[in-house]
């Protein structure tokens, strides 16, 4: 029987991860092969060197294939960076079938609506996922398909990625040999991989904190309410360490993993480490010390994304609590600090739903959004040209149809 082969690839600031798994029938992953390269050549979560990059791909797949025994020519690629925007879109359609019957194609006008609205020139539609349907102005449904009624509104939330930037990722993926099969916005493959169905439902906000930038993702009802990329992550605690001890940049990365610890609560006992910098010099750090100058940095981050939640008038829907992943979250104590700023309990989430093979080495935090790639019910759809050529092929007559509401959150 021929083997279902997916493989992932998550592209960060620091790092770049691949994996090769086989999907089993009950939507397990069985690991194959795991491949960790480090990364040079993106700022903030896109592309700066494509050359860089794109030998840091190859790097981490032949590592990855090496395990796996297999070669692989497609990936599903993670996309993220300061250049992502998202907006919600709302608009109706009235039934025309004569027992008032919602059909499928009236669901199918709604999202061609979304395809042809106005976006900025410079960006694309990335995701075009369903909030929420409504029949007749009263039932909220989640799939309207059969139901009765004279009239359907939606609520879509769409992601958009800047065109340049997708380009570069392209281009660098391109140039490791590799094909791109999906683009899928990183927050909500990890979303899929670590946050449970109840916790969708009840309201939670997913955080993962890489080390270029930190995406948020909040899920109410079940349905994706909210997504933002904020440029501020972990190579800015490391840089906040190296800055205040004066040591290089791979030292305070070590320190901060080896010592970090995101809240002074956390701290069992203090005491002093010597760091080396040069054959002449030594630095005595205090570890009190460097949890405040951690803290400080993380403090902020969390303040900035419970902001903009309340902005957006989710905090109070986020139920189920926060759910922290990627590397940034293994900062001793970093649940307990999310805890105190956000009111709300925390937790740290791992890769779930794992079957055999290499899954033990992935039930990690920096391993979230590579295994939530692999995963079936992450939404995509065509590569940048073949949705500019679906654009074409619509009829902007919908606009005159149909009314539309505009809701755009700017989220930068």
């Amino acid at each position: 029987m021929k083997k279902n082969i997916v493989a992932s690839l998550d592209i960060g600031t620091t790092k770049t991860c691949a994996i090769i798994a086989e999907r089993l029938k009950d939507n397990k992953l069985n690991i194959l092969g795991v491949g960790v390269a480090h990364s040079e050549g993106m700022t903030k979560g896109t592309v700066a060197n494509i050359i860089t990059i794109s030998e840091s791909i190859r790097q981490a797949v032949s590592s990855a294939e090496s395990q796996a025994g297999i070669k692989i020519s497609a990936v599903n690629v993670g996309v993220a960076g300061i250049y992502i925007n998202s907006m919600r879109y709302r608009d109706f359609v009235l039934i025309n079938d004569p027992d008032f019957i919602i059909r499928e194609s009236d669901v199918e006008k709604l999202i061609d609506d979304v395809r042809v609205s106005r976006i900025p020139s410079d960006y694309f539609i990335l995701h075009i996922i369903p909030e929420e349907f409504i029949v007749d102005g009263e039932n909220v449904v989640d799939n309207p398909v059969g139901v009765s009624g004279r009239k359907l509104e939606a609520t879509h939330h769409i992601v958009l990625a800047q065109k340049t930037s997708t380009d570069n990722l392209k281009k660098a993926v391109e140039k490791a040999g590799l094909k791109i099969n999906k683009m899928i916005l990183q927050p909500l493959a990890s979303a899929n991989a670590v946050l449970h169905k109840e916790e969708k439902e009840l309201g939670v906000a997913l955080i993962d904190i890489g080390g270029g930038t930190t995406d948020v993702a909040v899920y109410v009802n079940g349905a994706i309410r909210h997504t933002r990329v904020i440029g501020i992550a972990g190579s800015h605690v490391t840089n906040d360490i190296r800055t205040a001890f004066n040591i290089i940049t791979e030292q305070s990365e070590k320190i901060k993993i080896e010592y970090g610890y995101a809240t002074p609560k956390a701290l069992v006992q203090d005491y002093e480490i010597n760091v080396r910098v040069s054959p002449v010099r030594q630095v005595t750090i205090s570890l009190s010390i460097l949890t405040e100058i951690i803290q400080l940095r993380m403090r902020e981050l969390f303040t900035i994304i419970d902001n903009e939640l309340k902005k957006a008038n989710l905090k109070n829907q986020i139920n189920s609590g926060f759910v922290l992943t990627g590397g940034g979250s293994q900062l001793k104590g970093c649940d307990d600090l999310a805890t105190e700023v956000f009111g709300k309990q925390a937790r740290i989430g791992m890769p779930m739903d794992l079957g055999g093979g290499l899954s033990k080495k992935i039930e990690n935090p920096i391993y979230s959004t590579a295994v939530g790639l692999l995963m079936n019910g992450v939404p995509s759809i065509p590569t940048i040209k073949e949705e500019e050529k679906n654009y074409s092929s619509y009829s902007f007559s919908f606009k005159q149809v149909f009314k539309k509401v505009y809701d755009f959150f700017k989220e930068f």
